[in-house]
This record gives C-alpha cells, structure tokens and sequence, in this order.
C-alpha cells in the first residue's frame, strides 16, 4: 500500500530539519524512512509512502528547503484566511 502522505504539521517539521540539522540530513539521505520515524512519523504512516519516497537520495542545498517550508506555511495560511466560519443563530423562531 502506497498510498500515505504526511500532515502539514509533520511536512513542516520534516522541511524545518532539512533546511537546519546537517546530522539529520545526512541521516535522511541514507535512510529516509529511518530519519523520518526519528522524526515522530508514524512507523504504519512511512511504511505505506510511496516507495519513492524512501529511497536513498542528494539533497538539495538547505536554502531550498527554508523557501519551500515558507511556502507551505503561506499556503496554510492562505487556507486558513479564506475559511468562512459559521454563525449560527440560537434564537431562530423565537418571538419575543
């Protein structure tokens, strides 16, 4: 099964470690799976990532991933501002 993907919270951590912690990096680069339940991720949730996803690999520079974790953050945030929140009225029907 393939079919997990992470939180925002969890992508966010993950990029937040990528973009600052050089031992963490060279962990994920070997071992990703392995870095990402060193991470707090669920072992059943990185078992079921796309193989992929898993796979040894190069990193890029650490500036890379600062900009996307701003943009993710933005994202979420844009989300978030455009939520429309329900206001419910508990006197409806009431004659007073």
């Amino acid at each position: 099964m393939s079919d997990a993907t992470l939180t925002t919270e969890q992508a966010i951590k993950l990029l937040r470690e990528l973009a600052s912690n050089d031992g963490f990096r060279a962990r994920f680069e070997e071992k990703p799976a392995a870095a990402l339940v060193e991470l707090g991720i669920p072992h059943e949730t990185v078992v079921n990532l796309r193989a992929a996803c898993l796979a040894p690999l190069k990193l890029a520079e650490k500036a890379k991933f600062s900009s996307a974790m701003k943009e993710l953050g933005d994202s979420a945030v844009q989300c978030v501002d455009k939520m429309i929140i329900p206001n419910l009225r508990l006197d409806y029907g009431s004659r007073s």
